[in-house]
């Protein structure tokens, strides 16, 4: 609503101008007020419409949207309207609440998106807590490499890597078949390497690591769920566990569901008191491995 009337600005002075009956039209420190109030709300909205869209994004995005919602709401502590320092004040007082903690869980699930990984994780830390972020990063890495070794533990036996198949039918010009391309040809560069890996015995889990990150210019849409079928000979456990991650929705409930007038249906992720973490809606995330168990232990600082 603010950003349309916004765009409707010479609209209201022109009614201004032609009629003397209306006195309410906003002054142009009014204006400004409201377009860096619309300025400031429109990463909520962005966030809003990722995170409790129908379609129920993966969990990768998760900590990118909560990492960019603490910079704005940090940056509006600093600025010089006092309405909008007021603002970011109360808003960051309830993101404390809620958010004194990001999810181990669902930071795997950054690490486990090929365009990310563990140096984004760092860089996000660092910019959050300075003091605190090697620390961090330290125990959600210990916590990854936990998790990994019990699917490595309890999954069956690994095949030989296999270059990653690229059905002829998928091989259009649209957005999805370029990036299958891509990752056709960045599979056979990393099929290079495998053998010798195998040989020596390497953790596959430091091989994904150490491997360059795929450009987010070129995979901006990509699909990490397919990114990691399509990798699944090459990472046979690791995709495994992957799959059980980013499969863990973000939000249980989606926007139209959330802010609707009806009736609403009480469940055992929507029922708790006070200070409940909100990410405990995500811990009744279906794991097809049977690890759930496991994933809210980790969330336990060691």
């Amino acid at each position: 609503m603010l950003e349309s009337a916004i765009k409707y600005r010479n609209a209201f002075e022109y009614l201004k101008a032609t009629n003397h009956a209306y006195k309410y039209c906003p002054s142009v420190d009014e204006w400004g007020r409201a377009e860096r109030i619309c300025e400031f709300l429109y990463p909520f909205y962005e966030t809003t419409n990722l995170i409790y869209g129908t379609s129920y994004p993966t969990s990768n995005l998760y900590f990118l949207q909560v990492y960019h919602i603490q910079c704005v709401l940090m940056g509006s502590l600093r600025s010089e309207d006092e309405l909008l320092r007021s603002m970011g004040e109360k808003m960051m007082n309830k993101f404390k609440k809620y958010w004194k903690k990001y999810s181990v869980i669902l930071a795997f699930g950054a690490i486990l998106d090929p365009r990310l990984k563990i140096s984004t994780l760092e860089l996000m830390y660092e910019e959050i807590d300075t003091e605190t972020a090697k620390r961090k990063v330290e125990q959600v890495k210990k916590k990854l490499y936990k998790l990994f070794k019990k699917y490595d533990k309890n999954s069956p036996p690994t095949v030989e890597a296999q270059e990653p198949i690229i059905q002829s039918s998928s091989m259009t010009h649209t957005p999805e078949s370029a990036n299958k391309k891509r990752l056709a040809i960045v599979g056979k560069l990393m099929k290079r390497n495998h053998q010798a890996e195998v040989s020596s015995g390497k953790n596959p889990l430091d091989t994904y690591l150490e491997e360059p990150l795929l450009s987010k210019d070129c995979f901006e849409d990509l699909d990490v769920l397919e990114w990691w079928k399509l990798y699944e000979s090459r990472y046979p456990k690791l995709s495994i566990m992957a799959r059980d991650l980013l499969s863990i929705p973000i939000t249980t409930v989606a926007s139209e569901s959330a802010f609707s007038i009806g009736a609403h249906v009480i469940n055992k992720y929507r029922s708790e008191g006070e200070d409940v973490n909100p990410q405990g809606a995500r811990r009744g995330g279906v794991s097809t491995s049977g690890s759930d168990s496991n994933f809210i232990d980790l969330e336990v600082d060691n």
